[in-house]
């Protein structure tokens, strides 16, 4: 019994320490993504990133969560996705891309200092993001 207890006790913890972790993230891209939106940067970036977002069949407002990823990581598009009512073939194409393109910044610099070539790394996820992308938008309206 006791050992279970602990394993019960250790389990908490880190379940606690990992949301803190992710809170890290969620929190600041949720609190700026909230301020974007309600001010007029959103009508901006969606009027730019309107004809790219329509090559995957998204509004441009899909720019933001897509944006986020690139930044950060998939739990930073999924904060910034929440904000907007995207319907599920659209959270499903936005959250392919995030999955194949995120975080380049600092892949890319991890890429730089393991001695990876790091813009072929970043052409090849550009690439194989707006191939998944395309492919999602379209296969996933007729599954969702």
């Amino acid at each position: 019994m006791n050992l279970a207890i602990q394993t019960i006790k250790i389990g908490f913890i880190k379940a606690i320490k990992t949301t803190l972790t992710l809170m890290k993230v969620v929190l600041p891209v949720y609190a700026v993504v909230v301020i974007i939106k309600y001010s007029p940067v959103m009508s901006f970036l969606e009027r730019i990133f309107e004809p790219a977002m329509k090559i995957f069949l998204l509004p441009g407002e899909a720019s933001i969560p897509l944006i986020s990823g690139f930044f950060t990581d998939e739990y930073g598009a999924i904060a910034a996705a929440t904000q907007f009512g995207f319907t599920p073939v659209e959270i499903t194409t936005i959250a392919m891309v995030n999955l194949v393109f995120h975080s380049i910044p600092v892949e890319y610099a991890l890429s730089r200092k393991i001695g990876l070539p790091a813009g072929k790394f970043v052409l090849y996820r550009v690439i194989a993001a707006v191939i998944v992308g395309l492919i999602v938008s379209r296969i996933g309206g007729i599954f969702l």
